[in-house]
């Protein structure tokens, strides 16, 4: 009978935390459709070498560090009828140390998109060098606006996100160094959340967190930067 309790009482318990993590999430309301892009193939039978440089990104990571701190209390002379004086208590504690590191992520998607496409990577020897350089975040004054009517409308239970990056391309040719193309690119990216619990469910959403926004606007960047560079060079491939 006692385990029949204990088990009851456990499939309960499961379920009141399944139930509660359900609720205390956090939903995604609106979230900028992403771009589409096509590559342009090099074709059969033609080659072309091809140099890549930029793409530079950095992104800001937390590292946890745990340690432990003691605090003193003093309960006074009487607690429960007992005599105590002052006391230690050890508290566990957690410092989040941000690490800002060089991501190559973006400059590999640039490599992939040409070697899909047909084109050979060159270091030495290339035909062309495209090369594309990231600025940002930009957050303009009717985004703030914005974020802060959804917070105070939903009364702390929605949270609104907006960056914008840009990108510029640059296809010089190798022999000479001369410019052929030069393009600038902008990236908007926003996204509004809500969940049921005020403050806690918009802080638990990744989907409005810096490193998820910029993730999203550079990778766009980068595709929308090589569908033009691959469609470039394929017209000048011999």
């Amino acid at each position: 009978m006692d385990m029949k309790r204990t088990l009851t009482t456990s499939i309960a318990r499961t379920i009141s935390c399944l139930a509660l993590g359900a609720l205390t999430g956090c939903f995604t309301v609106y979230e900028t459709p992403y771009p589409q892009t096509q590559l342009s193939p090099l074709g059969e039978g033609r080659e072309l070498h091809v140099a890549v440089s930029g793409f530079e990104a950095t992104v800001t990571t937390y590292m946890p560090v745990r340690g432990y701190t003691t605090v003193w209390r003093d309960d006074g002379p009487y607690h429960r009828g007992r005599y105590h004086g002052p006391r230690s208590e050890t508290w566990t504690t957690t410092t989040y140390i941000p690490q800002v590191n060089e991501s190559t992520v973006f400059i590999e998607r640039a490599v992939d998109a040409l070697e899909a496409s047909g084109f050979v990577i060159a270091t030495t020897n290339a035909d062309y060098c495209v090369e594309a350089h990231f600025s940002g975040p930009v957050v303009t004054g009717t985004d703030r606006s914005v974020e802060v009517a959804w917070v105070l409308l939903s009364l702390l239970s929605a949270d609104y996100s907006a960056q914008t990056w840009s990108a510029r391309l640059k296809i010089r040719e190798a022999l000479t160094g001369k410019v052929l193309l030069m393009h600038d690119y902008s990236q908007k990216y926003a996204a509004a959340v809500w969940g049921p619990i005020p403050i806690f469910s918009p802080a638990a959403s990744d989907a409005t967190s810096y490193n998820t926004m910029q993730s999203w606007c550079l990778t766009a960047l980068t595709d929308r930067v090589m569908a033009d560079a691959t469609a470039f060079l394929a017209s000048r491939a011999p």
